[in-house]
């Protein structure tokens, strides 16, 4: 089991805008989802680590791969795919999504459609 003070250090690396690559990177493995969020939202987290975060089991965490804007074009147009919705209406957001990856979440259900629209690229 993670001690309370262990989680708290991993957090705080996790969220550090800071933190070398290579560190997260590491920390994109870790056994808790909250870490691997925090992870996905950093925007020092090399491409590699995205990539496999954008495919995480935990909603949250793909949720986060979606509005980092150093996640790669290809995996941002992956996600437009992906069954939670809050990781398609967070991707709607991502400035960095490709016209055609927020076209088709125009085209999905209603809050992901006004959420794309709302993000005035469309």
């Amino acid at each position: 089991m993670v001690s309370k003070s262990d989680f708290k250090s991993k957090w705080n690396i996790a969220n550090d805008p800071d933190t070398p690559a290579e560190i997260l990177d590491a920390l994109a493995n870790d056994q808790d989802w909250m870490i691997r969020s925090a992870v996905a939202k950093n925007r020092n987290t090399s491409k590699d680590a995205l990539r496999k975060l954008a495919k995480d089991s935990e909603p949250t965490v793909r949720q986060g791969a979606a509005l980092n804007p150093h996640t790669p074009e290809d995996v941002l147009g992956a996600l437009a795919d992906d069954e939670d919705t809050l990781v398609r209406i967070i991707l709607s957001k991502n400035p960095k999504a490709k016209i055609e990856t927020v076209n088709k979440l125009v085209e999905d259900c209603f809050t992901v459609s006004k959420s794309a629209i709302e993000s005035g690229r469309v």
